[in-house]
């Protein structure tokens, strides 16, 4: 089984990822824990520096080059991703081929045009990442619900607290597109999305509420998980 957090920059995929991964190991299960873009490796790192300006010219590349470079990075994992899952363990993805439908999605047209050549987007993308790549597919993709103007908050702190440098992708605007685009899959494929609404009563909740909503509607979907 693969599970994939994906959503908005900050908030809380990296944490919710760990604490997944603690609950099915407590339930246990052997699970292992991936993340990409992974920045550790040589095509992760050149990655970053083409996101972060430093590198090539992002804004003017070519969508179908972009998602070539994303693809790339997340193939690194494939041959141990495989392996444990063919060993029967659980991979628990921050971020996976969702993120980048979204990301390409608004990487690839203006917001007026993108109704129309979405599908194709989306088509270009899952054959570079399953039928290329050969990555495996995910069995549930869990959206973290923030409002973006929320997210941009939250990201605008991380980044001061971490020195964090720039990205274009950083600002509000983006991050509106992006929000739109995981909702309009998660109202499209509800048997792919598990979307975990983050905030309620006009506050956001706190990490363990989070996590307690994750597993529950992680348990609804696949009771086997309760307990191997």
């Amino acid at each position: 089984m693969l599970i994939s957090f994906d959503g908005l920059d900050s908030t809380g995929k990296a944490t919710q990822t760990k604490r997944a991964v603690a609950r099915l190991k407590q339930a246990g299960h052997t699970v292992l824990e991936f993340s990409t873009p992974d920045y550790t490796t040589p095509l992760g790192q050149e990655l970053k520096l083409r996101l972060q300006g430093k590198l090539g010219d992002w804004k003017h590349t070519p969508w179908q080059e972009k998602l070539r470079y994303f693809a790339h990075n997340r193939a690194e994992h494939r041959d141990a991703v495989v392996a444990a899952l063919e060993a029967g363990c659980i991979i628990v993805y921050d971020r996976y081929v969702p993120s980048s439908l979204a990301f390409i999605t608004v990487e690839a047209l203006p917001a007026q045009e993108v109704d129309l050549f979405r599908k194709d987007i989306y088509q270009a993308i899952e054959r570079e990442e399953y039928e290329i790549h050969n990555m495996p597919k995910e069995d549930v993709s869990v959206f973290l619900d923030v409002p973006p103007d929320i997210a941009s908050k939250l990201l605008d702190y991380r980044k001061k607290h971490n020195q964090d440098e720039d990205e274009y992708t950083d600002h509000l605007h983006v991050q509106e597109r992006l929000y739109n685009e995981y909702d309009i899959m998660c109202r499209q494929q509800p048997e792919r999305f598990c979307r975990i609404h983050c905030r309620e009563d006009g506050h956001i909740l706190g990490i363990d509420e989070i996590a307690e909503h994750v597993w529950q509607s992680l348990l609804t979907r696949f009771p086997k998980l309760a307990r191997k």
